[in-house]
């Protein structure tokens, strides 16, 4: 072996190896690195609309940061005053809301089904105060949690920022500085992965999350015009659940038509279940098409299993971790896809010649 081929395998094995610490002591950040890019992907059309108005890059990606900081910091600061009032509430009137509540479910009962069902179902009353009591050290559990883990989660999240900002800056510098030092025989299909990557991303973020909050801002006001109770609460929740192409509004409003026939007011739970067909129409067959004529096509079962499974593995960074890399691998099988007919057509070609 000649010594310029000993120095390539060397010089390979301390690329590698290299490549495998950084990741090693990064992997901490990773998932941060992560919610950067998707907030890249968000924040694009809103720093797009603020370049074309400063014609400022770095005003633009700070513009578009701080809003996403004060929308953030606006819903934690209501769902947290929120959660006070009602501690505050359980504390000075004890259980009354869910003795209430188990006393509609069993007034129901009794009226409404016949009695061989209703005694299957006369412990229903429980559930609320089984629930809450089963729900309790989880809570206490998890913001336990999170006061230990604060320093992290302030660093990550200080990275995520920096991150971000540079990057809605400099993203396109970057993949040209990338594409220039590749061999000229790979920059095609690299080329071709990117493009089809940012298609993907495209579909998988910024549509979606332009239509889940679309849909919670549908759903918020017409909660409010019915005066249902916390319509802001409800309607982030229903923007979460509205990710999930399957699953949708329906998974929220259906308990909130149940609850409402309980207590018999029917014609709340009729508009609610008009306004929750409307949110499964809209959004999904108008709105979203047309978001995405310019980007990738992606079968709904791809796009549940990339929101919902790594939330069971990681948690809640998997609505951030499960699409990037989902995405990643359906980039790397529709470039191989290309570069396999594109292989096919060269090979075919002489022989129709």
């Amino acid at each position: 072996m000649d010594g310029d081929r000993r120095f390539d395998i060397a010089a390979t094995a301390i690329i590698i190896l290299s490549v495998v610490i950084t990741i090693y002591v990064s992997k901490y950040f990773l998932s941060t690195i992560l919610l950067g890019i998707v907030l890249v992907y968000i924040l694009r059309p809103v720093y797009e609309g603020i370049f074309w108005a400063t014609r400022s890059a770095w005003l633009s990606s700070l513009l578009s940061l701080l809003i996403v900081f004060a929308v953030v910091m606006a819903v934690l600061f209501i769902l947290s005053s929120l959660l006070l009032n009602e501690v505050l509430n359980l504390q000075q009137s004890g259980d009354i809301h869910l003795s209430e509540l188990s006393g509609e479910i069993d007034l129901w009962v009794d009226g409404n089904l016949p009695r061989v069902v209703a005694v299957y179902l006369e412990g229903i009353g429980d559930i609320p105060a089984a629930l809450a009591s089963f729900a309790y050290p989880i809570v206490m559990v998890e913001l336990t949690s999170l006061a230990s883990n604060l320093p992290m989660l302030i660093a990550q999240s200080l990275v995520a920022i920096l991150f971000t900002y540079y990057l809605l800056i400099d993203c396109g510098h970057f993949i040209g500085y990338f594409l220039g030092i590749l061999p000229i025989s790979k920059r095609d299909i690299v080329h071709h992965f990117i493009e089809e990557l940012d298609k993907i991303y495209t579909t998988l973020f910024t549509v979606y999350f332009i239509v889940a909050i679309l849909s919670g801002i549908i759903a918020a006001v017409g909660l409010f015009l019915m005066g249902v109770p916390y319509p802001l609460v409800w309607g982030a929740i229903i923007a979460i659940f509205a990710l999930l192409p399957i699953l949708g509004p329906p998974f929220v409003f259906v308990p909130m038509i149940l609850y409402y026939l309980l207590i018999s007011d029917y014609l709340r739970s009729l508009i609610l279940a008009i306004l929750c067909i409307v949110l499964m129409v809209i959004p999904e067959n108008i709105i979203a098409p047309q978001l995405a004529l310019r980007s990738a096509r992606i079968h709904p079962l791809i796009t549940v299993i990339a929101y919902t499974a790594p939330i069971f593995v990681v948690g809640a960074m998997g609505v951030i971790i499960g699409p990037a890399l989902y995405g990643f691998l359906l980039a790397v099988y529709r470039t191989l896809t290309y570069r396999h007919e594109g292989l096919q057509d060269s090979s075919v070609s002489p022989e129709i010649q």
